[in-house]
C-alpha cells in the first residue's frame, strides 16, 4: 500500500487519512481500477473483520463502489462504504450535502412523512417542516420502492415537483430545486419550567464540526440557567465524529465523570498498536446532573449510541422511545490524492469504562414510546417527549399515549447518506 499520512480527528466514522502515487502519469493509469487495488489493500490491513474478506481479483469490477459491495462482510457490517473525497469533506467539516434538505419516514400505512427541514431548506421558506405529508413527487406517490428514484440523484439543479398536506390539511404543491443544503444539527432546543423544576430538552441531528458551536451555545444557556434535567433527543442521529460526541458526553457528564474513559478503541490483530482511550473532561459549560434522559430510535446510531454507552458507567442513563440501531464500531477514511475517492471501512469497536459495548442488536429503552411525527418537536402532547416528561414527575400519565399506532419506518440513502439522515 502506498504511503500515508493520518490525521488526527477521528470520526465515529471517520478519521481521515492521506496517500499519493508516486510514479505514472494520470492518464496513463485507470484510476478506478488503481483505486480497487488500493480499496483491496487497506482492507486486507485496516479492515475490523478482515480475516473474513472473501476471496476477489480487484480489476473484475468497475470501481470501488462495486468492490465494496463484495468486500462488506455483512452480517454484521451494513455500514462500510465508498464516497468522495468532496461529499465527505463537505458533510463533516461544513454540514453541507446536495438535496432538498428534509428528513422523512413512510407510516404503517405508506404514506411519507416530513420530520424535519434544516433552516436552509427551501422547504423551511415555505413553511413546511415536521408533521407535513408529501403525497406526490412529479406526479407520482411515493413508496418505499420507488423514493429513491423520485427524489433522484443528490447534485445541485435537480428540480422536482412536491405534493403536499399540510397539518392543517390543506393540499399544496411547489417546485424545489437541489441545493447545497448547510445542516443545523440542533433541531430543537428549548428550556421548560415544570413547578420551578427546569428541563432542558434538545434535538440534535448529527456529530459535526457546525455542531460545536451548536452543543457550546446551547450548553452555555442550560449552564446559565441552572437546568435539573436534560433530555437529549437523538431519535434521528445517525452519528458522526467521536470528538464531537465526546463533546456532549463532556458537556453531560461534567465533573460525575472527569477524567474517566469515554470510550476505548481496539482494532484488529493487525493494529494493537493503535488501540487507545478517550477520556472524559469537565468544561466550563459542563451541566451538574445526577441522570440524563435520552429519546431513541432505530435511527440512533454510531455516535449516538456512543454518548449513552460512554455515560452509563458514570451516571444514570434512561432511554426513551424505541431500540437504537446497534452500531458498536467506528471507521477511518482513506483518501487519494491522485483520485476523488474515500474509502470507509469500519476499523475498531468502541467499548466504555465498564468494557461494555458489542450492542450490535440496540441498546435497549426503559419505555416505549412513538415518534409522533405528526407534531411538532417539544409539544408535551408528542408520545416520546410527554414520556420523558412523565418519568420525570411533570407530566401525569394520562397525557401519553398508551397504544399508539404510529409505527414509521425511516428512509435515507446509502453509504454517507445513511449518516447524513436526510433528502
Amino acid at each position: 500500500m502506498t504511503n500515508f499520512l493520518k490525521k488526527f480527528w477521528i470520526i465515529i466514522v471517520i478519521g481521515i487519512v492521506i496517500s499519493a502515487f508516486q510514479s505514472c502519469e494520470k492518464d496513463e493509469i485507470n484510476w478506478d481500477k488503481e483505486a480497487n487495488k488500493e480499496l483491496l489493500s487497506v482492507m486486507k490491513q485496516y479492515y475490523y473483520w478482515y480475516d473474513q474478506l472473501p476471496t476477489v481479483n480487484p480489476n473484475d469490477y468497475k470501481d470501488p463502489l462495486a468492490l465494496m459491495e463484495v468486500l462488506r462482510v455483512n452480517p454484521p457490517d451494513k455500514w462500510s462504504y465508498v464516497t468522495t473525497k468532496q461529499e465527505l469533506d463537505a458533510y463533516y467539516n461544513a454540514g453541507a450535502y446536495y438535496g432538498f434538505g428534509f428528513g422523512s419516514v413512510f407510516d404503517q400505512d405508506g404514506k411519507l412523512w416530513i420530520i424535519y427541514s434544516f433552516k436552509s431548506s427551501p422547504l423551511a421558506e415555505k413553511g413546511i417542516g415536521r408533521g407535513w405529508r408529501v403525497s406526490t413527487i412529479d406526479g407520482v406517490t411515493p413508496t418505499l420502492e420507488n423514493y429513491n428514484q423520485l427524489i433522484g440523484e443528490s447534485k445541485a439543479g435537480i428540480s422536482k415537483t412536491f405534493g403536499f398536506i399540510s397539518p392543517e390539511g390543506v393540499s399544496v404543491s411547489y417546485t424545489f430545486t437541489k441545493i447545497e443544503v448547510v445542516m443545523n444539527t440542533v433541531l430543537y432546543d428549548s428550556v421548560y419550567t415544570f413547578n420551578s423544576k427546569k428541563i432542558a430538552y434538545m434535538v440534535l441531528d448529527g456529530f459535526i464540526t457546525p455542531t460545536i458551536d451548536e452543543l457550546n451555545s446551547c450548553f452555555t444557556k442550560y449552564k446559565s440557567e441552572n437546568i435539573d434535567e436534560l433530555i437529549v433527543d437523538l431519535r434521528y442521529n445517525g452519528g458522526g465524529s467521536i470528538d464531537v460526541s465526546n463533546l456532549l458526553a463532556n458537556l453531560i457528564g461534567g465533573t460525575a465523570a472527569n477524567g474517566g474513559v469515554f470510550a476505548t478503541y481496539s482494532h484488529n490483530n493487525k493494529n494493537t498498536n493503535l488501540n487507545s482511550s478517550i477520556h472524559f473532561e469537565a468544561l466550563p459549560n459542563s451541566v451538574t446532573l445526577n441522570r440524563v434522559l435520552f429519546i431513541t430510535t432505530n435511527g440512533t446510531a454510531s455516535a449516538s449510541e456512543l454518548v449513552i454507552n460512554g455515560l452509563k458507567p458514570f451516571m444514570t442513563t434512561y432511554l426513551i422511545g424505541g431500540k437504537t440501531h446497534g452500531k458498536p464500531v467506528g471507521m477511518y477514511s482513506f483518501t487519494y490524492n491522485e483520485m476523488d475517492w474515500a474509502f470507509v471501512p469500519i476499523c475498531f469497536s468502541l467499548k466504555n469504562a465498564n468494557n461494555e459495548g458489542d450492542y450490535f442488536d440496540g441498546i435497549n429503552v426503559n419505555v416505549e414510546a412513538a415518534d409522533d411525527y405528526t407534531l411538532p418537536f417539544g409539544d408535551v402532547n408528542e408520545d416520546s417527549f410527554a414520556a420523558a416528561l412523565n418519568y420525570l414527575g411533570v407530566l401525569p400519565a394520562k397525557a401519553i399515549k398508551t397504544k399508539s399506532t404510529l409505527r414509521s419506518t425511516l428512509v435515507t440513502g446509502k453509504g454517507l447518506y445513511e449518516e447524513i439522515g436526510a433528502w
